[in-house]
């Protein structure tokens, strides 16, 4: 498989949990508490704590101090894009990535 192929398969699974694109918009815009995320999320700290897990696998973010993302982070840790982070924030900013990711999910609806 080429990489393209690939990077659009790992975003298209990224993208497809709750959360992701809104927590990766916020981080954009700086690094973020727990607590921010939560309120700018409308999400419970079980809630902010499982999209954290989830792009944390990606590794797409960092924190200081954090030993295993399967705990519940300080409600005032900050959270931060790693520099795979900020590239995944570039690609979703682009209007051809959404088209390609949706483009391929419409070509398997038509078989």
């Amino acid at each position: 498989m080429n990489d393209r192929v690939d990077e659009l398969s790992a975003l298209r699974m990224l993208v497809s949990h709750r959360g992701v694109v809104e927590l990766l918009d916020q981080l954009a815009q700086g690094p973020r508490t727990v607590r921010e995320l939560r309120s700018a999320l409308g999400l419970r700290r079980p809630g902010v704590s499982r999209v954290l897990r989830v792009v944390a696998a990606y590794g797409l973010v960092t924190a200081d101090g954090v030993g295993s993302w399967d705990d519940l982070l300080d409600i005032s840790t900050p959270i931060r894009l790693t520099a795979s982070g900020w590239r995944t924030v570039e690609l979703l900013a682009s209007f051809a990535v959404w088209e390609a990711l949706y483009e391929h999910t419409d070509s398997n609806l038509d078989r």
